[in-house]
């Protein structure tokens, strides 16, 4: 990698997701895990169309959209399972996690603390799975269009 501030950044980045991964800190990790995630999907997108109306400011889920909308067949995996729909399906879990401690309808009961918490650790321990699959999708998918 010729840009050693951003393999600095993403050394950091696995090393804390790894850390607030031991010791729980589950929506530290999802939210530099999305943050990962983010980053390839932006590069890509305005790798393969520049005119694209995104950036560092755009959500998830409109990179994920323009994402599938240009690596389409790319996205499927040698299992047959479809890595966007993975991560959009991923992001959802990240916005419950993010939000549902105590965020509900008025009157309407929360989850209970334990199993929030259980739900928060499972997006963290997927969340890290796709951050990789996406960054590895991503480098397999440059050397592809480079060749």
């Amino acid at each position: 990698m010729s840009n050693i501030p951003k393999y600095l950044s993403y050394k950091a980045a696995w090393e804390r997701i790894n850390h607030a991964l031991e010791m729980g800190f589950y929506l530290e990790a999802i939210t530099i895990q999305e943050s990962i995630i983010s980053d390839r999907l932006l590069s890509y997108v305005l790798g393969v169309t520049p005119e694209a109306k995104v950036s560092t400011k755009s959500g998830l889920g409109k990179l994920i959209s323009h994402w599938r909308k240009h690596a389409g067949s790319s996205l499927i995996e040698t299992n047959k399972s479809d890595l966007g729909q993975a991560v959009d399906v991923w992001r959802d879990r990240r916005n419950d996690s993010v939000h549902g401690l105590v965020k509900s309808t008025p009157r309407t009961a929360t989850m209970q603390p334990e199993d929030f918490f259980e739900m928060t650790r499972q997006t963290a321990e997927e969340g890290k799975i796709l951050a990789r699959k996406v960054l590895n999708w991503h480098k397999k998918t440059l050397r592809d269009l480079k060749s």
